[in-house]
């Protein structure tokens, strides 16, 4: 038996009086399914039913152990104690030397009520915390270190705060989640919202990155929420990391695989019409690439827009003409895989032969004449009108259906010239006559002996006849009609380092 519960006992056989309200310490006589009974010094030992102990401390509690007890009432000298209201009295002292102290205690969240939670310290007293308190939404029974904000036993009145709390474990936290992220590094996140410009992905308890709308995916995303939902669980890259802004920047694109570095140039693939430019069409082609087909690339055909070729949704047949993964650069060509006009444009067209068009354009120099859609002649100014014209205008306008004789083809320049001034005969004649009359000046003018001949060996005697010529019609000041050449002159091209020799022979 202890000194004190010696000292209690002595008090009270020798005239101790036991009063409803006081406070006592008893020893622990009996534990039973109808209590604790306990010996207060008084004629019978002391009754604490079961409510008034709290299910931790009974478990606890064993026979012999000094325990402090308030007496609620007597009732023919049998004393009814309580447990839990010395506890009670215990915790609010203890409360509030803790708030003056502003030391941290311990609570348990016991239910939701409005706007918060009821949480309980001390197992008895219980107070009310915000639900801004906690990271998210807390579990019933869950323990947390917490401060008092307000207390006021009268009002009984009590609220916790943990913001300090949680500002200093978010800290910590954050510490030590950014001291294991590095720039390169691919880390799985949770998607937490999605904004027009992207999304936000969280990558630990405490960080959440940008996702920007550009770094989603290769394809094109016009909105987020087209490619992402919130909870979607996805990888991203980390492109950068400002710990003084607490920005992270990531990237979903760069965990894929780019689809541009399975691009072949001179490859042929079919891809759909997204939209349709005055410079082009984009073509979206498998695994969300878009490339261009620039105007000059579309057709052989001859189109004012390109609208008039195709439109959105169309199906083109396409071909690589050119790669830029850098700038993210697809060229296209539909007219690469089309058979090119011009290998038959031989079978199509003659020299000589009548051919009859609508002038798409009016020049200084002529006019041009869309023969059928594919190809096009042009009507040199001096081969319009049998008359001396000033400008092709003058003759002619755009939308003019006009007829001609083709004069010549030249497939390496893609050209047809075209008089309407001439007829079939002319033209034919001129054709046949031009290449025997060359062959024939050429046969005449070199000669064996004369080594190798240059164009003034070729030139030099019918420019002398032309001078002298003039000279007998109208004398040295060019007085007079000079006598017409019945020969065209021959235009002969001699390469610079021919002229060279030339003139070392000469």
């Amino acid at each position: 038996m202890s000194n004190e519960f010696t000292n209690l006992l002595e008090e009270d056989l020798t005239g101790r009086s036991l009063s409803v309200g006081q406070v006592v310490s008893g020893r622990v006589v009996q534990i039973n399914e109808d209590g604790v009974f306990v010996d207060i010094g008084a004629k019978s030992e002391g009754h604490l039913e079961l409510d008034q102990i709290t299910e931790d401390e009974l478990r606890r509690l064993q026979i012999n152990d000094q325990i402090r007890v308030k007496i609620l009432k007597s009732v023919d000298g049998e004393f009814k104690l309580s447990k839990k209201s010395v506890d009670f009295d215990e915790a609010w002292k203890k409360l509030q030397d803790d708030k003056d102290a502003d030391v941290e205690v311990e609570i348990k969240v016991v239910e939701k009520v409005k706007n918060g939670y009821m949480c309980e310290a001390y197992g008895l007293i219980q107070g009310f915390t915000h639900h801004t308190n906690f990271q998210g939404r807390p579990n019933i029974g869950q323990a947390y270190k917490a401060k008092i904000l307000d207390i006021n036993r009268k009002q009984r009145k009590l609220v916790f705060t943990r913001r300090d709390i949680m500002e200093r474990e978010h800290s910590e936290m954050l510490e030590r989640d950014y001291s294991q992220l590095m720039e390169g590094m691919v880390v799985e996140g949770v998607v937490e919202r999605l904004s027009p410009y992207g999304a936000f992905v969280k990558i630990t308890n405490t960080i959440t990155g940008l996702l920007h709308i550009s770094e989603i995916s290769y394809d094109h995303v016009k909105k987020p929420t087209d490619e992402l939902k919130p909870g979607d669980v996805i990888p991203v890259k980390i492109l950068a990391i400002d710990r003084e802004k607490g920005k992270i920047s990531l990237s979903r694109k760069a965990t894929m695989k780019d689809p541009l570095m399975s691009l072949l140039p001179g490859e042929e693939l079919e891809g759909k019409v997204e939209s349709v430019a005055d410079f082009g069409v984009f073509v979206r082609l498998d695994g969300g690439i878009t490339g261009l087909v620039h105007i000059s690339e579309l057709s052989h055909r001859r189109f004012n827009h390109p609208s008039e070729i195709v439109k959105p949704g169309d199906t083109l047949h396409v071909k690589v003409l050119k790669v830029q993964p850098e700038d993210r650069r697809v060229s296209l060509s539909a007219k690469a895989t089309e058979r090119d006009p011009w290998l038959e444009v031989m079978s199509r067209f003659a020299v000589g032969q009548r051919v009859s068009g609508k002038v798409t354009q009016l020049l200084q120099s002529g006019i041009v004449v869309d023969l059928d859609g594919v190809y096009e002649a042009f009507v040199p100014a001096g081969e319009i009108s049998e008359e001396r014209i000033k400008h092709p205008k003058d003759v002619n306008k755009e939308g003019d259906e006009v007829s001609g004789v083709i004069l010549s083809i030249d497939t390496s320049k893609r050209r047809i010239r075209l008089s309407l001034r001439r007829n079939e005969e002319e033209v034919l004649n001129e054709s046949r006559q031009r290449p025997q009359h060359i062959e024939r000046e050429i046969e005449t003018d070199i000669r064996p002996s004369a080594g190798k001949v240059t164009l003034g060996d070729i030139l030099a005697g019918r420019l002398d006849l032309s001078a002298a010529s003039k000279r007998d019609k109208g004398g040295e000041d060019g007085e007079g009609e000079p006598e017409p050449d019945p020969v065209p002159p021959v235009v002969a091209e001699v390469a610079p380092e021919d002229a060279g020799e030339e003139d070392q022979q000469a």
